[in-house]
């Protein structure tokens, strides 16, 4: 539970357990997202895809996902590069009406996977500092919008892409085969059409009628003789290339497909994957009679391939997303096409929140009853007040939240985090509007919940970075570094607001120490990181600013972010030497 209350002397045994099982359970719930190396890692397994560059030590390194094992960012694409290069032998359409088969499809194929794998690592770096608890038992509803975001954006570069090679909307049909009970039926069918036996079928791939009966009945994947049975299928005994190429297209796309859809259903369970594809065959489908009928405006050539190449970025989605927000009667896919073409960020975040709401109710509903008889709440309606505060502080509602914190304090003028929760909501509020005097009243309050609980680090914090927020970093820097004996322990967020106040006085060197003292307790914090290599670049450390640099990218921050730092690093190479900020961190 929130707040910071004390047990009463008498505690039984049995409330000591019930306490050290909640905190137990609160651990577990830190939520868990993989980095885009992670994901792609998974990828390249489940599909058994199989490439030199994807088993080198660096593939690996990505794969892996750990900060420290980082790779550049030209090998990183090297990577993606060989993945699409895999992927895109499942074409959605066996020949090009251009003539040009084949090109461009692999590098377009790698931009989609770059701009996910991009788009996905600035989001976990946003979302992982900023998330509510969630149970990992409904971590995979946040996994689910993400997912459907991801869909709506697939649609609209697939719809583009029949339109811009002509293909057929019938290209789409294998998608109602590839769950792994319809994909044996779906490989049953090309055997009869190409006039083979059971018989002739096992003997010509070369396995036992077990194996064959396996692919066949119970949908297990022929993991390493496709390239055997699009040849057993193929018309002729020379095995016309070109059509040996399209038959084992249309297996890998049916096989690899259906293995994708099985590493989600691991995430979001088989129903949340039936719907996302049948939502998939839905929209595309949509599209394309909204673009033959010329509904969303007339499409031309250079429209398509902006389309292909940004999906919902495109300036060509917007009249898209609009028809399909008409045709959709489900209020949930309406929300995820509004936020589609602009905010996935926000509409992640708000799901996220969505469920903490929920879960936090649940959890007190459990526990309400043991809390009010064990812990020493002086007025339970000042508790509901202040629960009532942190509601509205997740809607973003500060105002409200304000109002109702101040009556928990009113109520109950002992519990230090109703004047902390106070202190930040006007710090918050007066920062973000130029009211000084509210911002005041906000560190006024936290020194009352540091005076009532002394040994309670995050007040203690809260009062510099207020400091910081009415441009007082040198006092910011006094108040931090003179934290109470027992004040602690130190967490990430004291040691950013240190770093954060003397990066602005220029003391560099100090602020990159208190900076990497931050990253040590949470190095997935992509802020922070970035603003280590920024002090580390004002220190003369170069090598450090491009340690720290590649390790932001690979966090995840923003585009803007990234800019700043090329910024940086293009400022710093136009100054005099100067052993200016050394003469600063001396003093």
């Amino acid at each position: 539970m929130t707040g910071k209350m004390k047990w009463r002397k008498n505690e039984s045994r049995e409330d000591r357990q019930l306490e050290s099982t909640e905190k137990t359970r609160e651990r577990e719930v830190a939520p868990q997202l993989p980095t885009s190396g992670q994901v792609l890692g998974a990828v390249v397994k489940r599909l058994g895809i199989d490439d030199p560059i994807l088993r080198s030590k660096t593939a690996r390194r990505y794969f892996s996902g750990r900060l420290k094992d980082r790779v550049r960012e030209s090998k990183r694409a090297e990577i993606i590069g060989a993945i699409a290069d895999a992927l895109a032998d499942i074409g959605l359409s066996a020949t090009n009406p251009s003539g040009n088969e084949g090109t461009g499809q692999s590098p377009s194929l790698a931009a989609v996977l770059d701009w996910h794998a991009l788009n996905w690592d600035r989001m976990r770096g946003f979302l992982l500092p900023r998330m509510a608890q969630v149970y990992p038992s409904h971590l995979g509803a946040v996994w689910q919008v993400y997912i459907r975001l991801a869909i709506i954006d697939l649609s609209l570069r697939t719809v583009a892409y029949l339109h811009f090679t002509g293909a057929p909307l019938s290209t789409l049909d294998f998608l109602g085969w590839i769950s792994v009970d319809r994909r044996g039926r779906y490989l049953n069918e090309m055997r009869r059409e190409a006039g083979l036996s059971l018989m002739d079928f096992a003997e010509a791939v070369g396995v036992s009628a077990s194996a064959m009966e396996g692919w066949l009945y119970k949908g297990v994947r022929p993991t390493r003789n496709l390239e055997k049975i699009a040849k057993a299928f193929a018309p002729g005994p020379g095995n016309e290339p070109s059509e040996l190429h399209r038959i084992l297209s249309e297996l890998r796309r049916l096989y690899w497909t259906s293995d994708i859809a099985a590493l989600l259903e691991d995430l979001i369970g088989a129903e949340a994957v039936a719907n996302i594809v049948e939502h998939l065959r839905q929209y595309t489908s949509q599209l394309y009679q909204v673009m033959d009928g010329g509904i969303a405006g007339e499409t031309h050539t250079a429209d398509l391939v902006e389309l292909a190449a940004l999906g919902t970025q495109s300036s060509s989605s917007e009249p898209l997303l609009a028809a399909l927000i008409i045709l959709e009667s489900n209020d949930v896919w309406k929300e995820d096409l509004l936020a589609a073409g602009s905010d996935w960020i926000g509409r992640v975040l708000s799901v996220n929140l969505a469920i903490d709401k929920a879960e936090v109710e649940t959890l007190i509903q459990k526990t309400d009853s043991k809390i009010l008889k064990n812990w020493d709440i002086s007025n339970p309606k000042a508790y509901d007040h202040y629960r009532r505060s942190l509601e509205l502080q997740s809607q973003g509602r500060i105002h409200e939240a304000i109002a109702e914190v101040e009556k928990a304090a009113e109520l109950d003028p002992l519990d230090p985090a109703n004047h902390f929760t106070l202190g930040s909501a006007k710090g918050y509020i007066g920062a973000n509007t130029g009211d000084k005097a509210l911002v005041e009243e906000g560190i006024r309050a936290c020194w009352v919940a540091v005076t009532l609980d002394p040994n309670w680090i995050l007040p203690w914090t809260e009062i510099g970075w207020l400091l910081l927020k009415t441009g007082r970093p040198g006092e910011a820097v006094t108040h931090l570094k003179a934290v109470r004996p027992g004040c602690g322990p130190l967490d990430s967020r004291y040691y950013e607001a240190l770093g954060t106040a003397l990066e602005q006085l220029g003391k560099y060197a100090q602020a990159l120490t208190a900076f990497e003292a931050s990253l040590e307790l949470n190095p997935d914090n992509p802020k922070v990181t970035a603003a280590a290599a920024v002090v580390a670049l004002g220190s003369g450390n170069k090598a450090k600013y491009n340690e720290y640099r590649k390790v932001a990218l690979h966090v995840g921050i923003s585009e803007q972010e990234g800019k700043l730092l090329e910024l940086a690093k293009e400022i710093q190479a136009h100054l005099p030497p100067s052993d200016h900020h050394e003469a600063c961190d001396a003093r």
